[in-house]
């Protein structure tokens, strides 16, 4: 895969560009999100076959389209939350899976405040539908 194909599909591409432009924009915005992200020395310190290599990782990360995917903001008590559903086939690996288990367990008291206040708000919309239909027929 050529610069220009790897910028492009990073995302990091003017679409009604001529290839060499989308190139070298591409290039000029992957490295001004470097910089945005870390710190500059750092982000200068990269040769240019590293930046190609971060490029190219970037690449190959395809946005998921995933069969369940809700994303809601909620206001409550003059500040605003966000939930977020996501369903779908697992694609992590066994060793992700258990390094995500040790930094976020299920059983914390965040956790299971949320899950029961899901829980408090579907039971009743789910009952209600039920009982709908039972008396729609």
């Amino acid at each position: 895969m050529d610069e220009a194909q790897v910028i492009a599909r990073t995302g990091f591409s003017m679409p009604d560009a001529e290839p060499h432009e989308v190139a070298v924009s591409g290039n000029r915005a992957f490295r001004d999100h470097l910089h945005d992200k870390m710190d500059p020395e750092v982000a200068k310190s990269f040769s240019e076959p590293q930046l190609m290599a971060l490029e190219s990782i970037l690449a190959t990360r395809s946005p998921s389209r995933l069969p369940v995917d809700i994303r809601l903001t909620v206001p409550l008590f003059r500040r605003r939350f966000f939930v977020t559903l996501l369903a779908g086939e697992e694609r992590r690996s066994e060793l992700r899976l258990q390094e995500e288990r040790v930094r976020h367990p299920l059983w914390r008291i965040a956790h299971v405040c949320g899950i029961v206040l899901l829980l408090l708000l579907f039971v009743p919309a789910v009952i209600g539908l039920v009982h709908m239909a039972t008396f729609a027929n």
